[in-house]
């Protein structure tokens, strides 16, 4: 049985995975014990949390069977932490998408949480699509008849202004574009954004926030307001949604890069 040592001065858990890496204070069997422990790349966060809990001196679940010694010394100190920390470090991060845009409209920030989780998830590049003149709490304030949202969603030519346009999308094959459903479709500030650039070559993923309404009617407007190369089937959140909602729906999804 593997001996298990547990680190209660806090101050070593300060180390970094660079300072203990295998290459610079290790032995060859420890690079190599290392190597094949992670060569799976089996460590989760809850593994991190397990193990720094252990190394605290912390009341944990029962850890005997898990492969914790990840440099091979039978052994379970900060050393295996700070690797098994740089080894979900690496497998978590995406890699950068340089062909894919995620582009959102939020006022209330329901959107904007979604957006992140998608920006996270895939490493996109993002653009913030804000109003010229922004929309307070009185503007989207539906019960009343004749505030400014109403009025836009009742006049498909409003084109409300946007305070910084993007330059360009040519360098993009996907956009991701995501917005609140405002009386049952799109903020008509997504069509001010729709047609200003040219999407006939692009995919369109739209994705949308909303209490109750669906995303199928913001579809159809958007397929019929420009061309578009390919327009993807979206997928409507609620506001208490999740980014293992959010990836969920993006592994779903058939994405083909040029």
């Amino acid at each position: 049985m593997k001996k298990l040592i547990s680190v209660i001065a806090s101050g070593f858990l300060m180390l970094t995975a660079s300072a203990l890496s295998p290459t610079g204070a290790g032995t060859a069997a420890e690079t190599d014990a290392f190597s094949a422990a992670t060569a799976a790349g089996r460590y989760t966060a809850e593994d991190v949390r397990a193990l720094q809990d252990f190394l605290l001196g912390k009341e944990t679940e029962d850890l005997t069977d898990k492969p914790y010694d990840l440099n091979g010394d039978e052994v379970w100190d900060v050393f295996d932490l700070c690797l098994m920390k740089g080894e979900v470090q690496k497998n978590s991060a995406p890699e950068p998408d340089n062909s894919t845009i995620v582009v959102y409209f939020s006022r209330t920030g329901n959107t904007e949480k979604i957006a992140e989780y998608l920006i996270d998830i895939t490493g996109a590049d993002s653009y913030v699509i804000e109003a010229a003149v922004p929309y307070t709490d009185e503007d989207i304030e539906y019960n009343n008849s004749t505030c400014r949202a109403n009025q836009e969603q009742n006049d498909k030519t409003v084109r409300p202004e946007i305070a910084q346009p993007i330059a360009s999308l040519d360098s993009y094959d996907t956009v991701f574009l995501g917005y609140p459903i405002w009386w049952g479709q799109e903020p008509r500030i997504i069509d001010t954004f729709l047609e200003r650039y040219d999407f006939s070559d692009k995919t369109v993923i739209p994705f949308c926030t909303s209490g109750s309404s669906g995303i199928s009617t913001s579809e159809r407007n958007i397929a019929a307001l420009v061309p578009i190369g390919k327009q993807l089937t979206g997928k409507r959140f609620a506001a208490s949604a999740k980014k293992e909602d959010v990836k969920a729906w993006y592994d779903s999804l058939e994405i083909k890069s040029k």
